[in-house]
C-alpha cells in the first residue's frame, strides 16, 4: 500500500500496512492464521497445537511487535477506532475531549460527535473567543477574518454535535451509512488546528529566520 505522508491509514483486514492500533505508527503488518498455544497440565512449558481457528487471523506490527486480532475480517483486539490521532499542535484542553471521543467512536458515534463539539468549543476559547454560545463564538471568529474553511469546519462540527445530542435529529448517527460523518469530524478538528495554530506558527518561525534588517524593512512598509 502506498502511504501519503501525514495521512492516517486505519487498520484494514489483510492490508500489508496501516497505522497500528497499538503504537499509532504507519507500519508493515505480517499476517498469520491464529492458533491455540495451551500449557500442558503436567509441564509448565508451552506446547503448540497446530489447529487453526476458523475465521480468526492475527496481524503483527513490524514497528512495535504487538499483534491485533481479527475475526471474520473485523478487528476485535485491541479496542479500535478508525479516527486519526490528534495533530501534534492540538492544545491540551482540546485534546482532552478529542481523545475521549476517539476512544468511544466505534461504540458510540453519537457520543463521539457530542464530545467533538466540546472540543470545538475549547478550540474557540484557545483562539481567544470566550462567548458561551458556540454559534455566536464562531460568528465572532468569522468577524476576525478567520479563513472561510475554518469557519465552515467549526460550524459542521457544531451542527453534527448538536444533532447527536438531540432525540430526533436529522442526522442519524446510529445509521451505519452515517458513520463516515463522525470520521470526518475528527479530520475537521485536526484541520482547524492546523489552519489556526500549526500553519501560522510555521510561517512566523520561518519569517523569523530572515535577517533583522529585512524584517524591519517589511515592518516599516506595513506601517506606511
Amino acid at each position: 500500500m502506498k502511504h501519503e505522508a501525514g495521512k492516517y491509514t486505519p487498520p484494514a483486514f489483510r492490508e500489508n500496512a496501516f497505522h497500528c492500533p497499538h503504537c499509532n505508527v504507519f507500519s508493515h503488518q505480517y499476517w498469520s492464521v491464529a492458533q491455540f498455544v495451551p500449557k500442558s497440565r503436567h509441564d509448565s512449558r508451552r506446547i503448540v497445537v497446530p489447529a487453526n481457528i476458523p475465521g480468526l487471523s492475527v496481524a503483527h506490527c513490524e514497528h512495535c511487535k504487538k499483534y491485533s486480532l481479527w475475526e471474520h475480517g473485523a478487528i476485535v483486539y485491541p479496542p479500535h477506532t478508525r479516527a486519526p490521532v490528534a495533530t501534534e499542535d492540538m492544545p491540551a484542553s482540546v485534546r482532552k475531549y478529542y481523545d475521549e471521543a476517539r476512544s468511544i467512536a466505534s461504540r458510540s458515534p453519537r457520543s463521539a460527535a457530542a464530545l467533538l463539539r466540546l472540543a470545538a468549543k475549547k478550540l474557540c476559547e484557545e483562539l481567544g473567543e470566550h462567548e458561551q454560545n458556540l454559534y455566536c463564538a464562531i460568528g465572532n471568529l468569522e468577524k476576525r477574518n478567520l479563513p472561510k474553511e475554518v469557519i465552515q469546519s467549526l460550524d459542521t462540527v457544531r451542527i453534527v454535535g448538536n444533532e447527536a445530542g438531540a432525540h430526533e435529529g436529522q442526522i442519524d448517527l446510529t445509521d451505519k451509512d452515517n458513520e463516515d460523518v463522525v470520521d470526518r469530524l475528527f479530520k475537521l478538528v485536526n484541520i482547524i488546528v492546523e489552519k489556526t495554530i500549526t500553519e501560522p506558527n510555521y510561517i512566523k518561525e520561518t519569517f523569523g529566520l530572515l535577517p533583522e534588517d529585512k524584517r524591519k524593512a517589511i515592518a516599516n512598509r506595513d506601517n506606511s
